[in-house]
Formats: C-alpha cells, sequence, structure tokens
C-alpha cells in the first residue's frame, strides 16, 4: 500500500472527498485516463532500490477514527486512483493474473514510500496484504520476470529489493500501537522471489 502523508482521523473525511471529486472530474472528461497523472518530476538520486507493496492494507476510518483495512481491489480501479492523486506514483502495478501495467516512468519519481521515493521504483502487487491473501504464481512468475529486467537494467542488488514494511516502520495516527504499513504482507514469498530473480537464469 502506497505511503500517505500522517492525517488526523478528522482529516481524513476531508481527504476522502477531495479524492472522489478529483477522480469524478477526471472520468468526466472524454479521454479519460488519458488526463490522468502518470508522469513525476525528475529524480535527484540514482536508483539502488526496488519496493514492493500490495494495493490493500490498513488505514483509518474517517467515521469512526479507528483502523479498518482497506481490501485489495482491482488493478484498474487502483491505477485510476494513484494516477488521480495529485502526488502520489507507482511505476508498476502487477494484477493475480500476471497482467503488468505501468504508470510513471522508472526515471521520474514516483511518491511512493516515505524517505526512500527518490531512489527507488514502486511495484505494487494486487493483494490484500494481510498475510492470508495468497499471491498467485501468476503474478509472483509476472514479478520475477519485471525484477530480472530492473535488477540487470539498474545494477540493483538483491539487498536492494524491499518491502515497503521494511522502510515505514511508523505507526498509525489513529492507533499509535499498530503499524501502518505491513505491505506486502506475511503471504508474500520474498525470499524465494529473491531466489528466482538472483539464481541462474
Amino acid at each position: 500500500m502506497l505511503y500517505l502523508p500522517e492525517i488526523k482521523p478528522s482529516a481524513i473525511d476531508k481527504w476522502k472527498s477531495a479524492v472522489i471529486g478529483l477522480v469524478a472530474a477526471l472520468t468526466a472528461v472524454a479521454a479519460g485516463e488519458s488526463s490522468a497523472r502518470r508522469s513525476g518530476p525528475a529524480r535527484a538520486q540514482a536508483i539502488d532500490m526496488v519496493v514492493i507493496h500490495s494495493t490493500g492494507g490498513p488505514t483509518c476510518d474517517g467515521r469512526t477514527g479507528r483502523p479498518v483495512w482497506i481490501g485489495a481491489g482491482t488493478l484498474a480501479e487502483n491505477l485510476r486512483r494513484i494516477e488521480a492523486h495529485p502526488t502520489l506514483g507507482v511505476h508498476h502495478m502487477i494484477d493475480r493474473d500476471g497482467t503488468l501495467r505501468a504508470s510513471v516512468p522508472e526515471d521520474q519519481l514516483a511518491h511512493h514510500v516515505h524517505r526512500f521515493s527518490g531512489r527507488s521504483i514502486a511495484i505494487e502487487l494486487v493483494n490484500d496484504g494481510d498475510g492470508r491473501d495468497p499471491f498467485p504464481s501468476a503474478q509472483i512468475a509476472s514479478l520475477v520476470d519485471l525484477l530480472r529486467d530492473i535488477t540487470r537494467r539498474r545494477g540493483i542488488e538483491r539487498r536492494g529489493i524491499k518491502l515497503h514494511s521494511d522502510l515505514d516502520a511508523a505507526t498509525m495516527p489513529c492507533a499509535r500501537s499498530q503499524r501502518r504499513k505491513v505491505d506486502p504482507g506475511a503471504a508474500y514469498p520474498h525470499e524465494a522471489v529473491l531466489d528466482r530473480v538472483f539464481g541462474a537464469f
């Protein structure tokens, strides 16, 4: 799940309304998705990291002020939401069936993880991120192929493939005892993926 700036629960309803309004405005345009933001600013840092995310994860409910879990959603709706956001971005997203979609070009900055976006490439996997939702073999195979390509082109080593939860240990503003970023979750087979990426080709 992408990095979101810390938002007080009382401000979440306003934030949701703004995002919904922006999405509605974009979809009302005849060009549709061609109006969405699929670019970012130029990078100021060299790329030495890839960060693996899941589309689902915890957040604070604006009505109750309590933590809730957002499900995986679909590839199309996740890309629409991210590309309509004024600052957030992702470089690649992989659906459960292995379908791969690119968004922000890798050479441009996409804000996806606090403090590390400038030096990293973001890959989102459509998954609940709760440690129980399985990652299908087709999705993992597509991820392995993409990681092989990125690491060869960019010279990224095994230790440069990170989980979102490795990099963001902040807690939720509505539940200070709970981590806000736990994705991609315990069901994601990280070491097995790395073995396939960096093993014999």
